[in-house]
């Protein structure tokens, strides 16, 4: 350490002046001082967390929950408020429950097949049972309209869904298999509804509708094979 010629006192290498006589201090040209910093050079950089698929997936289930509850809650309390009893808020109240649990067995139970197929098909019929028995406490027309109904839209979604997962080429197949199923339910529920209401078995407006779903999924089931055909024909001229 340096210190000074006058009176002999050791100082701080980054000082000038000698804190007792105020003399200059010398310092050897070869001398280093090394003066104290209050921070590093280096910028210390913090590790932004990266969250996993299921992490990201399980927060966006927690928001939707956030997002169902509160107005779940809201029309609830305003019932009770209102009418001092649970009346008119249980048709919301079932369906956003139907919506959460719909949303929910997905996102909790992926690739389980058993319990996706369960829970994507109890909760309507037990959503439909409840709507009917609010209306006035008996099951009217949840045997001949809701469960008929309910039954074919599960039937015409799980061959889709095994259609879409055995097929060989994926792409505009898949969205023919939805139009042709849609059509499929409208004319399934027309015939339902028209026999509950009219008492004999015949369909209407649904014809409309599946002549039109017929074009547009044959259609793209066309261009879907051509395309592939193409493509192969390609290969086999390249080679």
């Amino acid at each position: 350490m340096p210190y000074c010629s006058r009176c002999g006192v050791e100082v701080e290498s980054f000082k000038t002046h000698c804190p007792l006589c105020q003399t200059e201090i010398q310092k050897l040209e070869d001398m280093v001082i090394e003066e104290k910093k209050k921070y590093p050079d280096e910028q210390v950089t913090q590790q932004k967390r990266v969250r996993t698929k299921k992490q990201k997936r399980l927060l966006a289930w927690e928001l939707f929950s956030v997002a169902i509850l509160v107005p779940l809650l809201i029309t609830l309390f305003t019932d009770l408020i209102v009418n001092k009893v649970v009346s008119w808020s249980l048709y919301p109240v079932s369906t956003l429950l139907l919506v959460w649990i719909i949303v929910s067995i997905p996102v909790l139970f992926t690739r389980k097949l058993p319990i996706l197929l369960i829970g994507e098909t109890v909760p309507y019929i037990i959503y439909f049972l409840i709507i009917d028995l609010i209306d006035n406490g008996q099951i009217d027309w949840y045997p001949r309209l809701g469960l008929p109904i309910i039954a074919l839209v599960m039937t015409v979604a799980l061959l889709i869904t095994v259609g879409s997962i055995f097929v060989k080429n994926k792409g505009a197949n898949i969205a023919a298999f939805v139009v042709l199923g849609a059509g499929v339910i409208c004319l399934g529920v027309d015939f339902i509804v028209t026999s509950y209401i009219q008492g004999r078995f015949a369909v209407s407006w649904s014809l409309y509708v599946l002549a039109s779903t017929i074009v547009v999924g044959g259609f793209l089931l066309y261009i879907h094979y051509r395309i592939i055909k193409g493509s192969n024909l390609k290969r086999k001229l390249q080679m």
